[in-house]
């Protein structure tokens, strides 16, 4: 994405704002202290995507579904960040490299282009 380029996605800043918290939050609660973290956001040809990367764990199996942890959380955080994406009619994905980086990807849909 171009600095200074925008994308309207088909959610609120609210929606965003608390997807975003969620992320990070799990990032800060999830992972030692000194692992890095990295948030990127990409224009796509049909909205963006945002991706929050760390180097901690990793999400555990069955996380990702509704208000499941492990970890002695509510485990709603990676919910409220579905929901945003799915919001959009975009989706949320769980990314691990090779390299021990573990990636949360919102695929949002701009404003206007969501499935009917």
């Amino acid at each position: 994405m171009d600095d200074g380029a925008h994308v309207d996605v088909a959610c609120t800043s609210e929606e965003l704002s608390e997807a975003l918290d969620a992320l990070i939050e799990n990032v800060i609660a999830h992972t030692p202290e000194d692992s890095p973290l990295h948030v990127a956001v990409a224009g796509t040809s049909d909205g963006c995507r945002v991706d929050v990367t760390d180097r901690g764990p990793g999400i555990p199996l069955g996380a990702t579904r509704r208000g499941r942890s492990d970890r002695g959380s509510s485990g709603l955080g990676l919910d409220i960040a579905r929901s945003c994406a799915e919001s959009t009619g975009g989706r949320m994905e769980v990314l691990s490299d090779d390299d021990g980086s573990h990636t949360v990807r919102l695929v949002l849909l701009g404003a206007g282009r969501r499935p009917r």
